[in-house]
């Protein structure tokens, strides 16, 4: 993987992690696609999805984990594996905060185009959040 690539996708999730669309727009492609599960986001839509988690999570870090063994590129394709933590601190799905720590496992693979993020598809256990956040049966 390139430096510049690889500086792109570590900026990418620093800037997410803090909450700073503006740069954050500034990484993608123009035409901008994020794939989760069923849905497929354009930028303004991602960025709302955004906004939901900061409200939730509002002191969330996502952590790109063990670069050098969870990062791999091929072509215009990198596979990003990583972990967000904060504290629950905002209602999600209509539960009350519990002010429980939050820790959720994820994939990422980004297509790069241009020197820019064109899309992405995400990967993560939507059931678990819930879970941890009270919003489903289980343990919160």
């Amino acid at each position: 993987m390139s430096a510049a690539t690889t500086a792109l996708v570590h900026t990418y999730f620093d800037r997410y992690s803090v909450g700073d669309m503006n740069q954050l727009s500034s990484l993608v492609a123009p035409e901008y696609r994020q794939h989760n599960n069923t849905a497929t986001l354009n930028l303004d839509q991602f960025k709302r999805g955004a906004a939901w988690i900061s409200e939730v999570l509002p002191d969330r870090i996502l952590e790109v984990v063990d670069v050098d063994v969870d990062v791999v590129a091929e072509r215009d394709r990198v596979a990003v594996r990583w972990v967000l933590r904060g504290t629950h601190l905002g209602s999600g799905y209509g539960e009350p905060p519990s002010g429980k720590t939050i820790v959720l496992h994820g994939q990422t693979l980004l297509r790069i185009e241009d020197g820019r993020i064109a899309q992405d598809w995400e990967a993560m256990d939507e059931a678990d959040l819930r879970t941890q956040l009270g919003a489903m049966p289980g343990e919160g």
